[in-house]
């Protein structure tokens, strides 16, 4: 049955009250998007993850560090540090899966960090948001994090599409991606968040590149895009992976299981894409 399916959530957020409190208040452009779509979510500590996770079903989930840049304010909006992040999941390593971030305008700090997360703590990716800063996958600033990602062996991964929050757009257009996988092939690169409203093109990337992934994180799954589901039910069932967002693990585990796709195509994204590209 398809209930049973363990899930594998690749894209989440530091849970803690603290963390909450870092990624949606920390900028002009979350405070806004809070206040647009609704309230924030509520934190709460390892161990009551953990068994929300149980409830709901899941096997891991990812969680990002994340260092958002503020496009009003020109500075760092959000800054979830890989240490906060560890310090979160360091009792359920078995469970939580930590994934370190890239600060394209601290080129250096930023590959020696990941190399630390990844070293030191086991982290097992790394995570960018970037269109605060108006800058696109194949910007040079962010070669140095595909070099560094390619040498250790992890899955980059990006918000592509466009940004809820008020931040430009363009820059997340998955056609930008075509050049990143064409320059680093050994590259495995995750566009997140669906590539909305932009998802045919993103289905291109992905059905041309073999290094290209998607994941359907931030969009309930009941309202994703009608060619991205088709995709995903056909050629692209070992291309698409499940995030949350951190918008409900339950909400959107139930929404995906009601989907009119094939329990071949549940299996595979919920939990065996994940395995698979994330070594999991």
């Amino acid at each position: 049955m398809d209930e049973n399916i363990m899930a594998i959530d690749v894209m989440n957020y530091l849970f803690t009250p603290e963390g909450i409190d870092k990624f949606f208040l920390g900028s002009p452009e979350m405070r806004e998007m809070v206040e647009r779509v609704g309230k924030k979510p509520q934190g709460c500590s390892p161990d009551e993850f953990i068994s929300q996770m149980d409830e709901a079903g899941y096997e891991k989930i990812l969680i990002a560090s994340v260092r958002m840049g503020s496009y009003k304010q020109r500075w760092l909006g959000a800054d979830i540090t890989q240490e906060e992040v560890y310090k979160a999941i360091r009792k359920h390593t078995d469970r939580l899966v930590g994934l370190a971030t890239y600060d394209p305008l601290n080129i250096m700090e930023s590959v020696n960090r990941i190399e630390a997360a990844v070293k030191e703590y086991g982290f097992k990716g790394v995570y960018c948001h970037a269109l605060g800063w108006d800058i696109r996958p194949d910007d040079r600033r962010m070669y140095p994090c595909y070099m560094k990602c390619i040498e250790l062996g992890i899955p980059f991964s990006m918000q592509i599409g466009h940004s809820l929050e008020q931040m430009p757009s363009e820059a997340g257009r998955p056609i930008y991606i075509d050049k990143v996988a064409l320059d680093f092939p050994d590259l495995t690169f995750i566009a997140s968040h669906t590539g909305w409203p932009w998802c045919e093109e993103l289905i291109a990337m992905a059905s041309k590149h073999n290094n290209v992934y998607v994941d359907i994180s931030a969009h309930f799954p009941r309202y994703l895009d009608r060619s991205l589901a088709q995709f995903m039910d056909t050629r692209g069932r070992h291309k698409v992976l499940f995030g949350t967002n951190g918008m409900g693990l339950g909400r959107f585990k139930k929404q995906f299981l009601q989907l009119a796709v094939k329990e071949e195509t549940k299996r595979s994204v919920l939990r065996e894409n994940a395995l698979r590209v994330f070594k999991l």
